[in-house]
């Protein structure tokens, strides 16, 4: 009796699991449905000029096309582990100082290739260094990126070379590397128009993973729960038959 009422309730456990992971799979899909026609829509109108972003409701700034004006500041950090056409690289994030709040946002310049040895990072990409980026001021044009928090194994970054070498978009990391009275957004980055200049692989991706795929993902746990719903029936049939014997 003990061993069939804890069956009862390890199979009831695992249906309901399966059925939960089923459903909140069906959740993403919609989740990344909605995003990409956001962005769809956002992308339709025309790019508006933005001149602070601590007076704007930021959430209502995804992926809407914007112009900024203002100068490059000479810190680039390489965003590691990006994959592009099966070969390894990095994006590039520049920061950028708005001309009249001062307020500095993390400008992704696009996907460059990697080459050369890991542990000369900054050699292999000091060029980064000596494009005269922050010349001048300028206007540029984009959109913006929602960012979530980023989690990390170990510690964030090489060194304290430049370009710097992250794992994650790491605000905080980010923010570090400026002065205390600068204004630094976090939770979003710019994503540079391709007509602008200093950038460079911008062929961007809205979503990681597609809706299908998580669609994909919820077939596969419904299908287990449903298999172990007939295997559940299955053997407590069997246990009464054998009981009857």
């Amino acid at each position: 009796m003990r061993l069939k009422l804890l069956s009862s309730i390890i199979f009831l456990l695992c249906i309901s699991l399966f059925l939960s992971l089923g459903f909140w799979q069906l959740d993403r899909a919609k989740e990344k449905d909605n995003i990409i026609q956001l962005y769809q829509e956002r992308q339709e109108a025309a790019p508006e000029k933005l001149e602070s972003f601590f007076k704007t409701d930021i959430k209502n700034t995804y992926y809407k096309k914007y112009k900024v004006t203002g100068r490059y500041i000479n810190k680039t950090f390489l965003i590691d582990n990006k994959i592009k056409n099966k070969k390894p690289g990095f994006n590039v994030i520049s920061l950028f100082r708005l001309n009249i709040t001062n307020e500095i946002i993390a400008v992704d310049r696009g996907w460059i290739q990697m080459k050369g040895d890991r542990k000369n990072i900054h050699k292999n990409f000091e060029f980064l260094n000596n494009q005269n980026i922050e010349k001048d001021v300028q206007e540029i044009n984009g959109y913006i990126f929602p960012r979530d928090k980023s989690y990390t194994i170990g510690d964030i970054s090489t060194d304290n070379n430049w370009p710097r070498l992250l794992q994650a978009v790491n605000f905080e990391a980010i923010e570090n590397t400026i002065d205390e009275k600068d204004s630094f957004v976090s939770g979003v980055v710019f994503r540079l128009g391709l007509e602008n200049k200093f950038g460079f692989n911008r062929s961007w991706e809205i979503i990681s993973m597609s809706s299908a795929k998580h669609l994909g993902y919820a077939f596969q746990w419904f299908a287990m729960a449903i298999a172990l719903i007939v295997l559940t029936v299955l053997f407590f049939k069997r246990k009464k038959n054998e009981q009857k014997d």
